[in-house]
């Protein structure tokens, strides 16, 4: 039996039981956009219309008024399931170590939908660049932003990144950045935690490439860490080189705008790191299953 992805399943229940997108967003930690983007999937699988869309909200037709308690009892039930596994081994402490960026920008806004279906599991985040080793059973799961040569390690990619401009979108009200040339009137914004293997993050290559090397902007900034300079650019300091990962949130809700209609693949991606051991405890492997659909679920639609 094909069934449809269980996080449509996930999506429309919520809905229907908060009665709107808005509501539903807010619950399970994602955009009002991206809960009706999982329910029109689930629609079109099933092929059957659930909700009605009306102005105020929603109103679920025959269809979904059968389905909601069958879906609200099968999830309950997948939950506790799950929680048995291996005689209760999955209550405890999972230690997650991930760069500050990526836990403040990506991982910390979703959080809250693995904690409430697994309020058992006892989540820690260390938000550090130190790649600790893993073999000492202090962290159960890294998820490094590499080039993924990890010997004698469990790894699989997560997801891949993309490198653009961004800035705040008042930004381009007083001064526009339609061009490469324009770069001349603006404030560049610079990450220098980078190496001489990532040069998608280096404002020198993109200049170089565009055919502007000599070109000298308004001023220079730089900053030690990816969330500072985002949340620089967020403020209308200048522009900025963001990666996907790290910034379509603030482009879904238009604190960020993308002021040039280019982009690069990003010279690293992010992986999940254990050993052949800690991936099979019950808490790891429940955490990587949620972590690779929410990775699956940003199709950053901000790309198309």
């Amino acid at each position: 039996m094909r069934l449809p992805p269980l996080n449509a399943l996930r999506a429309f229940e919520v809905a229907a039981r908060l009665g709107g997108f808005a509501a539903a967003g807010q619950e399970l930690n994602v955009t009002p956009a991206a809960v009706s983007q999982q329910v029109k999937s689930l629609e079109s699988n099933l092929g059957i219309k659930l909700f009605v869309r009306l102005p105020r909200g929603l109103e679920l037709t025959s269809a979904g008024q059968e389905l909601l308690p069958n879906i609200s009892r099968g999830l309950a039930h997948f939950a506790r399931a799950v929680g048995n596994l291996s005689g209760g081994e999955l209550a405890g402490r999972l230690t997650i170590n991930v760069a500050p960026s990526f836990a403040t920008l990506w991982l910390a806004p979703r959080l809250g939908d693995f904690v409430r279906t697994f309020p058992d599991i006892r989540v820690r985040i260390l938000a550090n660049d130190i790649a600790p080793d893993l073999n000492q059973d202090i962290v159960d799961i890294r998820i490094p932003y590499d080039v993924g040569n990890f010997p004698g390690l469990k790894s699989k990619l997560l997801m891949r990144d993309t490198i653009f401009p961004v800035c705040a979108p008042t930004l381009l009200n007083t001064t526009p950045l339609r061009r490469f040339s324009d770069v001349r009137h603006h404030t560049l914004l610079h990450d220098i935690d980078i190496g001489n293997d990532e040069p998608t993050m280096s404002w020198a290559r993109w200049l170089r490439d565009s055919g502007s090397s000599g070109l000298e902007p308004a001023a220079h900034v730089e900053f030690s860490n990816s969330i500072l300079l985002t949340e620089a650019a967020v403020r209308g300091l200048g522009v900025a080189l963001g990666r996907i990962s790290l910034v379509a949130d603030h482009l879904e809700t238009g604190r960020l705008a993308r002021p040039l209609n280019i982009s690069k693949p990003s010279d690293y991606a992010y992986y999940t790191v254990t050993t052949e051991a800690g991936a099979e405890r019950p808490r790891v492997r429940v955490f990587l299953e949620w972590l690779y659909r929410q990775a699956g679920d940003d199709e950053f639609e901000t790309l198309s």
